[in-house]
């Protein structure tokens, strides 16, 4: 059997249903981040086929195969100075930071005479793209003079790299410097975006700053998952997509390997990656790190433990299971968001729409 995973495309509308209706409610506009599914054009296809209007994009060379999907494309994270051309063409609006960078934009869209739209990141603690609050004003007020850029709002990152949640308080600074912007330039700002899935809670709770217009939702969409929180949002199906794996062997063997080390490695006998169990029985099962990393898996059968991968294959301790595993038998997994990520751009994982 080909590793594979399985789409359930009832349950990934189901979603996107649950949030549309929920940002409707609440006067918030949403953009679908598809970018975990890593330039899947069906899939892709079937969240605008039904009701996704707007999808945002990390890489252009995914927008390039969603050119004629009938959606407003966001490229959310900072165009390449050297990829400006094709992002004018193929995105209708970027995350912004550098004034480099968004004088590269304002050459290709003068050029192509195709008007594109910024939106500035503004840094709330996270620390990965934004620029500082001193610089937001006067690179908002360079955005209006620029040939072929419209100032379409500002906008934030949180919950990534440091995991840094939503609240009142970066939310509200957020708002402020929207206020600070409108005032100071004499404009109003279309669009103030307040993240992405780890917003949900807020929204849901009704705790959002009434400023704060737009979110960005990729993995509560796919996943039915709150960002940081890892818990479902109200309604969520976290079903969609199941990771399923042919087992290769399964043998008994002791819990602690034998042998040597390399010079300068960890002894084996003071490795604490090894707890002599005794005996247990070990199963290899056929997907490996050039698929998805062990540690974004979760066995569907809650008495599999991952003990851990190889590039090839992951190594799991069946002794407890209920089920006799043996070679033959698939081993199902859910996915959490990296993993996700890695499994739909690999190509020796087969993508089963159902």
């Amino acid at each position: 059997m080909t590793t594979s995973l399985a789409v359930d495309r009832h349950a990934l509308l189901h979603n996107l249903l649950v949030l549309e209706t929920l940002t409707k409610e609440k006067g918030v506009s949403m953009s679908v981040v598809t970018k975990g599914l890593a330039g899947h054009k069906g899939l892709a296809g079937l969240l605008v086929e039904n009701g996704a209007d707007s999808i945002c994009e990390a890489n252009v060379r995914n927008l390039k195969k969603f050119e004629d999907l009938p959606a407003e494309k966001w490229l959310i994270r900072s165009p390449l100075i050297s990829e400006a051309d094709d992002v004018v063409r193929f995105a209708d609006v970027s995350l912004v930071s550098e004034l480099s960078v968004l004088k590269r934009l304002s050459e290709a869209a003068a050029a192509a005479r195709r008007p594109h739209k910024a939106v500035v990141m503004l840094e709330l603690g996270e620390l990965r793209e934004g620029c500082m609050p001193d610089e937001v004003i006067p690179l908002c007020k360079a955005c209006l003079s620029m040939p072929g850029i419209t100032l379409h709002g500002i906008g934030t990152h949180l919950s990534s790299m440091s995991e840094i949640v939503p609240d009142e308080n970066n939310m509200s600074e957020l708002a402020k410097a929207a206020d600070m912007i409108e005032q100071t330039l004499g404009i109003r700002l279309p669009v103030i975006s307040g993240g992405s899935s780890s917003s949900v809670k807020m929204l849901a709770e009704g705790r959002l700053p009434a400023r704060i217009n737009h979110l960005r939702i990729g993995e509560a969409i796919l996943l039915g998952n709150i960002v940081c929180y890892d818990v479902p949002f109200e309604g969520a199906r976290c079903d969609v997509f199941t990771l399923n794996a042919e087992i290769i062997e399964v043998k008994e063997k002791p819990s602690v390997p034998w042998g040597s080390r390399a010079p300068g490695a960890t002894p084996i006998e003071d490795d604490p990656a090894f707890c002599d169990k005794g005996i247990r029985k070990r199963a290899l099962v056929a997907v490996g790190k050039q698929d998805v990393f062990s540690k974004y898996l979760v066995p569907l059968d809650k008495d599999i433990k991952i003990l851990g991968d190889t590039s090839d294959c992951l190594i799991a301790d069946v002794t407890d299971c209920k089920k006799p595993y043996k070679p033959g038998d698939t081993v199902s997994f859910r996915l959490r968001y990296n993993g996700l990520v890695s499994a739909m751009a690999s190509d020796s994982v087969e993508k089963i729409l159902a």
